[in-house]
């Protein structure tokens, strides 16, 4: 029977083929799970980017951010109630419900809870933002002359007295104009200015301690808080709202 000779030169032969196809198996499966690394890298990285894209332009427009946040609140509180349409309502925050206690509308509010205040549709919805219930709905009386505080959240006229509580000259000026182009129901019966100009805060004050909804709709709209009339300031006789306009 043939014998087949393989010599010591053609066994190495074969041996360093089959060493160069492993290397090279080897070499390829390196390249292939650092391609992948790379890519899963690359991913995170545009996330990122993007996350910190929408970040900046949040904080780049502020309005931006106010719209998405309204937004997110119309669409809990519309998986509960029906609410108007066409229409952007109003948002503003319990931040000392003390003060509007007073209010039958406010009776069962908390400080958190959130008031949507549709002017166009004549209606105040009081939303639990935590346990994600509607907590009260009123009407907006737009007709009576003399609203009553249990019938009608916020007053047909918002009739207000600013006071300029800072060193710019002209402030309570502006801020009038500007008032009334938010708020057309918005009359000023008086301006002038605070006993101090050092206020660092705006504040609305419900002078006749009936009307603290249309107090939260003035702070909302002033960036401000409402709160009690600040030692040493007068109180004003013809008007609803006292505005000490801090910076």
């Amino acid at each position: 029977m043939p014998t087949v000779k393989i010599t010591n030169s053609k066994a190495t032969n074969y041996m360093a083929g089959d060493v160069q196809k492993g290397f090279a198996s080897k070499s390829l499966l390196v390249i292939i799970s650092f391609s992948i690394l790379v890519l899963v890298a690359a991913g995170f990285a545009v996330y990122y980017f993007m996350q910190y894209q929408n970040s900046q332009s949040l904080l780049k427009d502020p309005q931006k951010a106010t719209a998405q946040e309204t937004g997110k609140i119309v669409d809990e509180v519309g998986r509960l109630i029906v609410l108007p349409q066409n229409e952007q309502p109003q948002i503003a925050t319990v931040s000392d419900v003390n003060a509007l206690k007073q209010q039958s509308f406010f009776a069962q509010a908390k400080n958190g809870d959130i008031v949507l205040i549709y002017t166009k549709a004549q209606k105040a919805v009081l939303y639990d933002p935590v346990q994600k219930k509607v907590v009260e709905v009123g009407p907006i009386n737009v007709a009576a002359a003399t609203p009553s505080a249990s019938s009608a959240p916020v007053p047909a006229e918002l009739r207000v007295a600013l006071y300029n509580g800072t060193s710019v000259t002209g402030l309570s000026t502006t801020t009038e104009r500007d008032l009334k182009a938010k708020l057309p129901t918005v009359i000023v019966v008086s301006k002038g200015n605070a006993a101090k100009d050092t206020y660092t805060k705006t504040t609305v004050v419900d002078v006749t301690g009936k009307q603290a909804a249309g107090a939260v709709l003035l702070a909302k709209t002033l960036n401000g808080e409402v709160g009690p009339l600040p030692e040493g300031e007068s109180k004003p006789t013809n008007a609803d709202f006292a505005i000490i306009l801090g910076k």
